[in-house]
């Protein structure tokens, strides 16, 4: 695979900046999904903290984190080293995974993954956590989970690209670990007050739709930004993004009309969603029809887990795990069953594919990969919010009275609607005035 500056393309570079742009309209795209899918007066604050992992990751990552999680030098199988280091040697020679690309351009959109990825496993926490020790979190978390776990799956020596995974464009480091790691915030921070017994539902669907648009709009660059343009897998990525995406909403609003008899745009934007993400790993390995299966799968695959966590009593507040974590999981395992040899080898890739052209073994080794991430990111998470708990300036969860009347207020001092602020302040003046008098 060539890496010299002699092989740079223009067109491939372009595509790749375009794509990490894409990438980077879906963190908004995430606060707006989410923040309409939670009660007023905790919207702002989520919408807030996806801005905080992009600034955060951005820093993260030039510092030390590409290194770590992408050095093409690193010969232990495990994590990187600090060769790259506030993006030493980073300019202009290719990466080997983007041969016909700026190594920085590369680094750009990686980038984009890394931020996206926290934010979409605080999603877990919604409603409850703090603001600051949420900040350390996404510093700390992308150290420890993402970072080992994207070096395992994409770098050259790591050990599950040797091992010969197929994982395309996240399906691992990005899907499957924010979604166990938003398990862990459950098992940490335990359930919102209130829940299980009042019934709440989304306070804003348009921007639940408004989110959905950004997500669904950037994850063409998602999953179609690192595929060649030239081979034509660029445009199957897309493609198969396209189907899933369709795919997975209508049968998410399938399901969901046989109980409640009415169509509903929040249903077909998870079912969308799910489908995205089941599709992500297998994006450009497999044929278009084959995201066909894998957004059905998804869509009914996720909408029962989003049922069962409600019968067990598990707050997935923002459905993460049932989305992000279950679809990651069923991505990967499906891209074991329809990779294809000949749409890889496209690119020139040298594989056996997966079931579809007989390699069985594929899906033991994709099996290997989901055990690895989901357990690591889970156990990693759980222990670093556990130790954050034990600090008091750490502390995750906010007070009873902040969380009962809003995170915004609490912790950014606004709201997201003036009519929450006004409530908020007059409720902030009552209070003193009672603590006064006493």
């Amino acid at each position: 695979m060539a890496t010299s500056v002699n092989d740079i393309d223009m067109g491939a570079t372009v595509w790749m900046i375009a794509s990490s742009a894409l990438v980077f309209l879906m963190i908004p795209g995430l606060g707006y999904f989410y923040g309409g899918m939670v009660r007023s007066k905790n919207a702002l604050s989520l919408v807030f903290l996806c801005f905080m992992a992009l600034a955060v990751v951005t820093l993260q990552w030039v510092i030390f984190g590409y290194s770590l999680a992408l050095s093409e030098t690193a010969t232990n199988p495990f994590i990187g080293n600090f060769k790259h280091w506030l993006f030493l040697d980073v300019e202009y020679t290719p990466h080997p995974n983007a041969p016909k690309v700026p190594g920085v351009v590369y680094a750009l959109y990686q980038c984009m993954f890394a931020a996206l990825t926290p934010g979409l496993a605080i999603g877990g926490a919604a409603e409850r956590i703090r603001v600051l020790p949420t900040i350390f979190y996404i510093f700390v978390w992308t150290t420890l989970v993402y970072d080992p776990i994207a070096y395992w799956v994409w770098a050259p020596n790591g050990w599950l690209f040797k091992m010969g995974v197929l994982d395309f464009a996240g399906g691992c480091a990005v899907e499957t670990a924010s979604g166990f790691a938003a398990l862990a915030f459950y098992f940490v921070l335990g359930k919102r007050k209130g829940f299980g017994e009042e019934k709440w539902e989304p306070h804003n669907y348009l921007n639940i739709i408004l989110g959905c648009s950004f997500l669904y709009f950037g994850w063409f660059g998602f999953n179609a930004g690192a595929a060649s343009l030239e081979s034509g897998r660029a445009g199957i990525a897309f493609m198969t993004t396209s189907l899933a995406a369709a795919a997975g909403g209508m049968t998410w609003v399938g399901l969901a009309y046989r109980v409640e008899h009415k169509f509903s745009s929040f249903h077909f934007c998870s079912g969308a969603v799910a489908g995205m993400v089941c599709v992500t790993p297998a994006a450009s390995y497999v044929s278009t029809w084959a995201s066909l299966p894998m957004g059905i799968i998804a869509g009914v695959c996720c909408y029962y887990m989003i049922e069962a966590n409600l019968r067990l009593g598990i707050d997935d507040c923002i459905d993460v795990l049932a989305v992000h974590g279950i679809g990651g999981i069923l991505g990967v395992f499906l891209t074991g069953v329809f990779a294809d040899k000949k749409i890889m080898a496209l690119d020139g890739i040298e594989s056996a594919g997966g079931l579809i052209n007989g390699n069985g073994r594929q899906l033991y080794v994709q099996l290997a990969a989901l055990a690895a991430s989901a357990a690591w990111s889970f156990v990693i998470s759980y222990i670093l919010l556990k130790a954050m708990n034990y600090i008091p300036i750490f502390r995750l969860r906010v007070d009873p009275d902040a969380e009962e009347h809003g995170v915004d207020f609490a912790e950014l001092g606004e709201a997201g609607y003036k009519f929450m602020h006004d409530i908020a302040r007059t409720h902030l003046s009552k209070h003193n005035t009672q603590d006064s008098l006493s």
